[in-house]
């Protein structure tokens, strides 16, 4: 694997599932999916926001242990975080500025307004994102202010606002190891990836049909002109169901298989699962489904435009969507023709199972979690490797506190704090044949046959009798000799120097 990669980690937080996904950007400004990986989220998460943080943060860690392992021994180290929920909704207000003669409109005159905004704008919650919709210059609106003259300039901003808790509690459920490299908008990351430029321009309505809720999202003349989040979804329909006294996995399937969200027109009931009648699940999901379009199609009139100013249509992306009929319900009660979205343009895929439209938010957080990486920047990083003696070692920390540390091969650094662990194909092993489990010597395999030596001696290496062990013990005599005539010498020259001191 190329060492030189920028990898990209993306991880949406939804109602039903929590995705995780591993990329790499390419050089055609796309990504290259490596892997997806996804938990199931039941009652952690409700309505996009995190209830059980701790519960949350397990399954969390488990997604990025698996994606790790995709990529080891190199380790995650930082995630972009998409942030979509039942309080995420835009906020629209008009800044301006006068001057006291006519001058160019710079864009440090823009980001001062938008600054403005931040500080200014009376929202509850977090603001997200700061979108221009419009611009005027001397009250006359134009299309882009940077380089116009004028004494004056107001700009119209939509200002994505969700509660403080939803980031509050996505920073608690990412463990301390992984940092939180940037928030990303969901819808707005599908928007910018999955609509096209002529979609934004001509006007278009995105609608994410999520488990608990419905991000409805408008954009005209390039920019986002409404934003609101539904607190209803599929999820709504599946309990309907389980109503008539089925567990809610069991009206789950039955919804998928056997639900519409067109009125139906048969005549005859049949008996789907555990005696419920066709007829009475038919109504149920039906019912609920012309609710949800209902509300969907209201969000136009609130949005301010009218009908022939989104031209494009509505784009339906989210699990949802799946439901037999739905698209042709929400064409028939809008009056707008209707498509599904599809991946990103750009975006290739090494996972099969990625092509379902299922995984259309993570991949969009992924794709514009690369647009705004920096250059040379990463969310992986390479183990920290070290040299002992020749033998390249990685260093790796202890996956806890309390972990025991018995049984494994460390080596300490200088402060002694960080173990140093030596991989078995870097350890020197020793030939059980070739090594006397009594006394940890290695054997003479002298020519008598007999593996034990009894003379207590170690032996040089690759000694094997004979000659070269007369040779070893007179070497080993020499060297005593020597050894016995430099400790005369000291206690000479010790005495001597006692002597001197009396003196």
């Amino acid at each position: 694997m190329d060492d030189n990669k920028q990898y990209v980690v993306a991880l949406e937080i939804s109602s039903s599932k929590i995705v995780g996904v591993l990329g790499v950007p390419n050089s055609n400004g796309g990504v290259e999916v490596l892997d997806i990986e996804a938990e199931r989220s039941p009652n952690c998460v409700r309505y996009g926001c995190i209830q059980n943080v701790e519960e949350t943060k397990v399954r969390i860690n488990r997604v990025l242990t698996r994606l790790e392992a995709r990529i080891s021994p190199k380790k995650i180290t930082g995630v972009y975080v998409g942030i979509n929920g039942r309080s995420v909704h835009n906020h629209s207000m008009s800044i301006s500025a006068s001057f006291d003669e006519e001058r160019m409109i710079t864009e440090n005159v823009v980001e001062s307004l938008k600054k403005r905004f931040a500080s200014e704008a009376d929202v509850q919650g977090d603001i997200l994102e700061v979108l221009p919709c419009k611009y005027f210059v001397d009250n006359t609106e134009i299309t882009n202010p940077i380089g116009a003259y004028g004494t004056s300039v107001r700009i119209e901003f939509n200002g994505v606002v969700a509660r403080s808790a939803l980031k509050m509690n996505i920073d608690r459920a990412i463990d301390s190891r992984f940092t939180i490299k940037g928030y990303i908008v969901t819808s707005l990351a599908m928007a910018e990836h999955i609509l096209s430029n002529e979609d934004r321009q001509l006007g278009c309505m995105l609608v994410d049909f999520g488990a608990e809720t419905t991000a409805v999202s408008i954009y005209r003349n390039g920019v986002l002109q409404y934003f609101a989040t539904l607190p209803m979804g599929s999820r709504l329909i599946t309990r309907d169901i389980a109503s008539l006294n089925v567990l809610e996995e069991v009206a789950e399937e039955i919804k998928r298989t056997s639900g519409n969200a067109m009125v139906s027109t048969q005549g005859r009931s049949s008996i789907l699962v555990d005696g419920l009648r066709s007829t009475d699940v038919q109504n149920y999901v039906s019912s609920r489904s012309q609710e949800i379009v209902a509300n969907i199609n209201e969000q136009i009139s609130y949005s301010g435009l009218s009908r022939d100013q989104i031209a494009s249509g509505i784009v339906l992306v989210g699990g949802g969507v799946q439901l037999n009929g739905f698209g042709r319900l929400v064409s028939d009660m809008t009056k707008l023709k209707v498509r599904q979205g599809s991946i990103p343009v750009g975006v290739s895929l090494h996972d099969s199972a990625a092509l379902g439209i299922e995984y259309l938010q993570v991949i969009s957080i992924l794709q514009q979690a690369a647009n705004i990486m920096e250059i040379g920047d990463s969310c992986v990083t390479d183990p920290v490797v070290a040299t002992v003696e020749g033998a390249d070692v990685v260093v790796e920390e202890p996956e806890s506190a309390t972990e025991s540390d018995s049984g494994k091969d460390e080596i300490q650094d200088d402060d002694g704090d960080v173990p140093l662990k030596i991989p078995e194909k870097n350890k020197i092993k020793t030939s059980s044949a070739d090594k006397s489990p009594e006394t940890n010597r290695v054997k003479g395999g002298g020519n008598d046959g007999n593996d034990d030596d009894d003379s207590g001696e170690i032996l040089p290496p690759n000694s094997n009798g004979g000659g070269l062990r007369a040779a070893w013990e007179k070497l080993r005599d020499k060297l005593m000799s020597v050894f016995e005539e430099s400790k005369d010498a000291y206690a000479d020259d010790d005495a001597d120097s006692g002597d001197n001191n009396r003196r």
